[in-house]
């Protein structure tokens, strides 16, 4: 193989037994429980999963701005396109240091769930854009607003330069999402971490900042890390999907091999619970029994086993779940398709 031919296969970003604990005043809780995924450059990889499951603590752990409480281990290794940050574990970085500011926004820039949240409601959206510009890009406060003005028509705001002294408050839902990813996308990252981008808003509106997000890829080449509980989305919008449960990935394949042939009970219901156009209006959609556990002091065994009808007594409540590979790019953590089923009940 070339150098050329390696380097294209090496991915942008590498999680590596991402394992998050927290403290809590009736034993530990691991939020976060040895996460493996890759994210390759130009490509979407969708975390999916019910709330509470891990995914936006997983996705913050990247940029360092979990909270103190968090403790975190692992390797989170990026494979820049700039020379003095490849190979760079960035947890071995400290959260306020100097080095993990450069890459938090220019670099690696991240949509927050709830923008109205996320702006300060202090400054003009504007400003807090610019910002951004002027810590990464330029010094020269011009410069910096002639950039966000062109990143608030790229996105679709009409009226710039009104709207550039505006403040949260003046924009509406969507107005406030396009304007939290042009400031995401206002330094050119490499990569961009979207985080449940279009919980509370309209379908119209929805579709219209997918539409955004799947166009600016395509001018940046960047790649995407879309967080979402919406199947919907992930189907529209990703190369592959990294199903997440209880702190684990249960199940990861490309998209189409997702939809076509799940493997863990778990996706299964997930994809069942989706409503389908056509479908039978007079029918109930099924749905998955019970609710996330709390992941403190549990013991070894399949965190989806109390709402699984597929257990096995004996084995999935009794031992840790191994990965396992189905095909080339399909694995997944269920005893159905372990080899390591020693002890079930006869």
């Amino acid at each position: 193989m070339t150098a050329q031919a390696a380097q294209a296969e090496q991915p942008l970003l590498s999680v590596q037994d991402l394992k998050i604990r927290i403290q809590m005043d009736n034993g530990e809780m691991k939020a976060v429980d040895g996460v493996d995924f890759e994210i390759h450059k130009g490509k979407t990889l969708g975390l999916v999963g019910e709330s509470g499951c891990g995914k936006s603590l997983t996705s913050r752990a990247i940029i360092s701005i979990n909270p103190k409480e968090c403790e975190t281990t692992g390797n989170i290794i990026y494979h820049s396109s700039e020379k003095s940050l490849k190979n760079l574990d960035l947890l071995s970085l400290h959260p306020t240091s100097k080095r993990i500011r450069s890459i938090r926004g220019r670099k690696i820039a991240m949509i927050f769930q709830e923008p109205m949240t996320a702006f300060s409601p202090m400054y003009s959206i504007g400003n807090q854009i610019m910002e951004a510009i002027l810590l990464h890009r330029t010094k020269d406060k011009k410069e910096a607003k002639k950039i966000a003005l062109e990143m608030l028509a790229k996105v679709g705001i009409s009226d710039q330069e009104k709207r550039f002294d505006q403040y949260p408050h003046e924009f509406s839902g969507g107005m406030r999402q396009r304007a939290m990813i042009s400031m995401a996308l206002s330094c050119n990252p490499e990569l961009l971490i979207a985080d449940e981008p279009t919980t509370a808003l309209d379908v119209t509106i929805q579709a219209q900042v997918l539409e955004l997000m799947r166009s600016l890829q395509d001018e940046f080449g960047m790649a995407i890390l879309l967080v979402t509980h919406d199947l919907g989305i992930i189907a529209q919008m990703c190369d592959d999907v990294a199903v997440m449960y209880l702190g684990k990935i249960v199940e990861q394949a490309p998209v189409k091999e997702i939809f076509r042939n799940p493997k863990h009970p778990y996706t299964k219901g997930l994809l069942k619970s989706m409503p389908r156009l056509g479908g039978d209006k007079s029918k109930r959609l099924d749905s998955i029994e019970g609710s996330v556990p709390m992941p403190i002091d549990m013991p070894p065994m399949c965190g989806f086993y109390e709402r699984c009808k597929d257990r096995i007594e004996g084995v999935c409540n009794t031992k840790a779940v191994p990965k396992t590979h189905v095909s080339d790019q399909h694995t997944v953590r269920c005893f159905l398709y372990s080899d390591q089923r020693e002890g079930e009940a006869q």
